[in-house]
């Protein structure tokens, strides 16, 4: 995946990872699942992802679906969905997209806080 596509996925990952789903063994951001039995995973290396629900319906999400839209629908297959959550995730994405759009991706800081976020997820 680039460096892009592999970020905004991670953010869900993390979002996912907060909300209670675990990762897989050795694909721990790549594959999610929920103990209600519903997984998100990441389908190929242009970012595509998908959400198999519960009732055995499967959502396939393309690589330019915004990551609010993505969690809320990983959410609701669920059972998690929270409308006021979601439109917290909605807000944050959008601020998201406009520090990205500023530059923020390039921030000298930002490499110091992946290998912060690294050294934390492999300390759990």
């Amino acid at each position: 995946m680039t460096e892009e596509t592999w970020n905004s996925r991670q953010e869900i990952a993390e979002a996912l990872e907060a909300a209670g789903w675990k990762g897989d063994p050795g694909n721990e951001l790549g594959v999610l699942r929920h103990p209600s039995g519903a997984v998100w995973a990441v389908l190929n290396n242009s970012g595509d992802c998908g959400v198999d629900c519960p009732n055995g319906a499967v959502i396939d999400l393309p690589s330019g679906t915004e990551d609010a839209v993505i969690i809320a629908t990983a959410l609701a297959a669920s059972g998690q969905s929270n409308p006021a959550h979601v439109a917290e995730l909605e807000e944050r994405a959008d601020w998201l997209s406009w520090l990205e759009a500023a530059g923020l991706d390039n921030w000298p800081g930002t490499d110091v806080a992946r290998d912060l976020r690294n050294a934390a997820q492999a300390a759990r």
